[in-house]
């Protein structure tokens, strides 16, 4: 039967753990490179290290600074549409349409006066 190789001295949990008692506020780089200066001969993985760097933060009760949730905004290629256009479809309202008809009641007189307008007018249109 083979035999185990021995036993290597470094144990990465323990030495995380000690590092990080010294200095809580340490960042996974900032370790890493601690790590690699205290054992230049060691060979290591940066994926692993990871892992077991932030797992051994979670156990120490050592929580990351909360960051705020990043706001974005889409921007529209579209060229601004005019507040009053023909395509709209039946029933659809939006804020220009309604600032357009109160500035159009407001203009004519009352609601009264706009339907006797947009009657004549629609009267009057050749379809």
């Amino acid at each position: 039967m083979a035999q185990k190789p021995p036993k290597s001295e470094f144990n990465m949990s323990q030495v995380i753990r000690n590092l990080l008692k010294d200095n809580p506020k340490i960042g996974g780089n900032e370790a890493a490179a601690a790590i690699q200066a205290q054992y230049p001969s060691l060979n290591l993985n940066k994926n692993s290290f990871s892992v077991a760097f932030y797992t051994t933060r979670q156990k120490m009760g050592l929580k990351l600074a909360k960051r705020g949730k990043r706001m974005t905004t889409r921007k529209s290629s579209a060229a601004p549409k005019s507040p009053v256009t023909p395509q709209r479809a039946v029933g659809s309202v939006d804020l220009a349409l309604l600032q357009a008809t109160a500035k159009f009641l407001s203009d004519v007189g009352g609601a009264d006066a706009a339907l006797e307008a947009i009657k004549h007018v629609q009267a009057i249109q050749v379809k």
